[in-house]
């Protein structure tokens, strides 16, 4: 796999999927980053999104709480037994403004199954506030489309 996180963002997407919006528990069959399934409160909502770049599978975990005011896109490429996680787009209202924890190395020298490592950059650096400092996502389109802007996520051709 000689590409990166860049080079999957401005890639092609075919065999886009958008998955039905759900409550707590992630499974692992439809987001597999650990051995058991990815866990969220009740309070929690999500979404899969699943499609196909430079020929690898890739899956992006939508995941938002409103009330709470946190966002997270999770973007990770098929990998073995796991994904490969390559970036997380997050909003906590704790932190000074939007982030992403990404993996800023080629995608062959990232493991499976790991969200964070020595691998992963913080950007902006935690003390450095990023310039959006609100959520601006009220609603499960708004996280979706957040989601396709941030990753490139688009169908190619025309639908007619």
């Amino acid at each position: 796999m000689p590409f990166t996180l860049r080079d999957m963002v401005r890639a092609p997407k075919e065999n886009i999927s958008i998955g039905n919006w759900k409550t707590g528990k992630v499974p692992r069959a439809d987001f597999p980053i650990a051995k058991n399934a990815y866990g969220l409160g009740a309070s929690y909502r999500w979404c899969v999104i699943s499609f196909d770049a430079l020929n690898v599978q890739c899956k992006c975990l939508v995941i938002m709480n409103i009330a709470k005011q946190k966002y997270e896109a999770i973007l990770g490429v098929a990998g073995t037994g796991a994904l490969r996680i390559l970036c997380s787009y997050e909003y906590h209202a704790s932190e000074p403004g939007w982030h992403c924890h990404a993996a800023c190395d080629p995608i062959s020298r990232v493991p499976s199954g790991f969200m964070r490592g020595p691998w992963v950059r913080r950007v902006p650096p935690g003390n450095k506030p990023h310039r959006r400092q609100s959520l601006r996502i009220g609603n499960e389109k708004d996280a979706q489309r957040f989601a396709f802007e941030c990753y490139g996520i688009h169908a190619t051709g025309s639908l007619l």
